[in-house]
This record gives C-alpha cells, structure tokens and sequence, in this order.
C-alpha cells in the first residue's frame, strides 16, 4: 500500500512537469518563429530592429518557472551554455551585418537555490573598437559567442573561464579567454588571474585573420586550454595581427591553483570527443568504397624489439612530457658508445636516423 501511495503522490507531480514543459516548448516555437524573422532581414536597421523584439520576448521567457532547466529543441541559431556545477546557464547569439562585422546579445541565468537572477547582456563595444583589457560590467559587455565555460576555484570563491568567438570585421577574427565574475547584485567579465610573459592580465584576446582558422578547446583530462600559437604570414608582417595564422606549433594555459599560466610548444592530442569511428576506403580488389571501423586501440610507437642500431622510438605524450620535468632520462653508457662509433664511421648520421646502415664498398675504384 506504501508503494501505491507513493505512486500516487509522485504521479501529478510528473504530469505538472510535463504540462509545464510542453507549454515552455509551445511558446519556444513561437520564439523560434520571432528568430527566423530575425535572420532573414536583410538591412541593418531591420536587423536591430528584430533583434529588439527576439531579445524582449526571449527575456520574458527565460523568467518563466523551469526556462532555467528546459531543454530547448527549437532554437538552432542561438547557443545555450549549461556550467558544469549547474549554477549558470548563458543563452547567447550573434548579428551579422551586410558590412560583415558582428554584434552580439545574451543573458546570463544564475541559479540561487529558491530563484534564478537573469541578466541581459548589453554589447556596448562596436566592432571596429579594440576589446577592454580590464574588468568589463554586463552593461557595459564587449560582445561574444561563448562555446564553453569551466569553474574553478579562486582564494574562496567559484570563478567561470569562459571560452569565446568574435566574428570581428573582414579583416579579423578572435578568440577569448575571459573569465565570468558573479557578485550579490553584479556580473563581471575581467579577473587578473592569467600569467603570460611575466605578466598579469585580467583577459586573453587573440586576433588572427579572417581567412585562418584558429582551434582553442579545454582539455579537461589535463586541465589546461590549448590552442594554435599564431605567427604572422611574413617577417614584415609582424604586429598586424590580421595577417597572423596558425603555424602549427601549440601553446596552452594551465591551472596552477591559483593562476591559468600560459606555456609554450607544448604536445597537443586529439580530442576525443571529435575522433572519427570510421573511415571510407577503396577496396583494392573490387574497386568499390567501403566503410571501415577505426581500431580503438591505440598503438605505442615505443620500440619494444629493436635490433642493434635502430633508433629508439619513444611516443611524446603530454604524461611523458609533465614526468620528464621531475624524472631524469637514464644514462645508458653501452647505447652512448654505439652511437659515438656510428657517428665516426658516417658522421652525416644515416646509421643513427635509418637504423641498419652498412656503407658498401665501392668495387669500381679509380686507380
């Protein structure tokens, strides 16, 4: 009977929840309705002008009761950011101008236990300003598309690294690390808590071409930000950050505890949450393409059985590299002098970088 009761009792909970989810969605697809409007207008003033009026009603839905926690279905061109603690959640887009510059909007929903403070977002910096380097109030907000954002502890309080792209002009994009400062009745973008050439900063901007493409994700096995280091396309370039392009060498900023310090060439590995499972083949025989699954097995380069003379492969993975800062290579004197009597007889090295190298004798000397 206990059972059944409890059965009971839990049932019109359960359909609350659903008559209230089905409601919020009704009314998302009426937002949805208001967002594609949005989209297709084509002069500025018509853009500003639907933007307004999404903003608005997207405000008066987020302060309905479970906006907080609904999951939306609809709305495919505005991003929704959920805090791994489940504190905040940041609904944000962006507007594309004929000129292509960008401007931006969003709110920042902050879940207090009995009730959710929701703050717009107000995009005060015009695309052709250079981005504030100090702190930056939400009223007074620089603009940005967020894609990710990390807690994590400074002195005694919860602080969010946020992860953004701004879309700039024609001549530039950017990437962001900023960091989300929550006060009793503030929001904030700012915190000095980055370290990069002996220097403290409040924000991280970098600014590359429009044509580039540069990758910056978190990392969490190894709790650092990695991205493409950025070099100009030419010597003479330097210091015109709108002709600079990955060169495929990776820099990161790492969590000490107390501060995100950046650090330099470091090994960067694949992401797995972006791994292809398979892969499309020839099949040599028939001449058809096939589908193959990727092995998940992940093969270690290490020589295990090694002849005399062949180099010794060591696979470079970021555990070896932070073990190789506190643990001293072995000195093996035998390898040493194998590899001093290579080096006399070919001093170019082929026996070293080729493995097995006998240098053969030349039958056809000239008398």
């Amino acid at each position: 009977m206990q059972f059944i009761f409890k059965i009971l009792f839990l049932f019109p909970l359960l359909s609350a929840f659903v008559s209230a989810q089905s409601e919020l969605e009704k009314q998302e697809l009426e937002l949805n309705t208001t967002l594609l409007s949005f989209r297709k207008a084509i002069t500025v003033e018509q853009m500003d002008t639907e933007n307004e009026n999404f903003k608005k009603q997207l405000y008066e839905f987020l302060q309905q009761e479970g906006a907080f926690n609904y999951t939306f279905k609809h709305l495919q061109s505005v991003a929704i950011l959920d805090s791994p603690d489940g504190k905040i959640r940041i609904v944000n887009w962006n507007i594309e101008y004929p000129d292509m510059s960008y401007a931006y909007g969003g709110f920042i929903m902050i879940n207090e236990n009995k009730s959710v403070r929701l703050v717009a977002l107000n995009d005060m910096h015009g695309a052709y300003e250079k981005k504030p380097k100090g702190t930056v109030d939400f009223s007074d907000w620089y603009g940005a598309l967020y894609y990710k954002i990390i807690p994590f502890e400074n002195g005694n309080k919860t602080e969010y690294l946020l992860l953004g792209w701004d879309g700039g002009t024609t001549g530039s994009n950017f990437k962001i690390l900023d960091v989300l400062v929550l006060g009793k009745r503030s929001v904030r973008f700012g915190s000095p808590v980055f370290i990069s050439d002996n220097k403290l900063q409040k924000r991280i901007i970098f600014e590359y071409a429009n044509e580039a493409v540069m990758n910056m994700r978190f990392e969490k096995k190894y709790g650092r930000i990695v991205m493409d280091h950025l070099s100009p396309e030419a010597p003479a370039l330097e210091g015109i950050y709108s002709y600079y392009v990955p060169d495929l060498s990776y820099d990161s900023y790492a969590y000490n505890g107390a501060y995100w310090v950046l650090k330099e060439d470091v090994i960067a590995v694949n992401d797995p949450e972006f791994e292809p499972k398979s892969f499309i083949q020839m099949n040599p025989r028939t001449g058809k393409l096939e589908r193959k699954r990727l092995k998940k097995d992940w093969i270690n380069p290490t020589n295990i059985k090694q002849n005399d003379g062949d180099i010794n492969h060591v696979a470079r993975t970021p555990e070896l590299e932070s073990a190789s800062e506190t643990t001293p290579l072995e000195y093996d004197k035998k390898a040493q002098r194998k590899l001093k009597r290579a080096y006399k007889k070919d001093p170019s090295g082929l026996s070293i970088t080729t493995g097995k190298y006998k240098r053969k004798k030349n039958r056809n000397k000239l008398p």
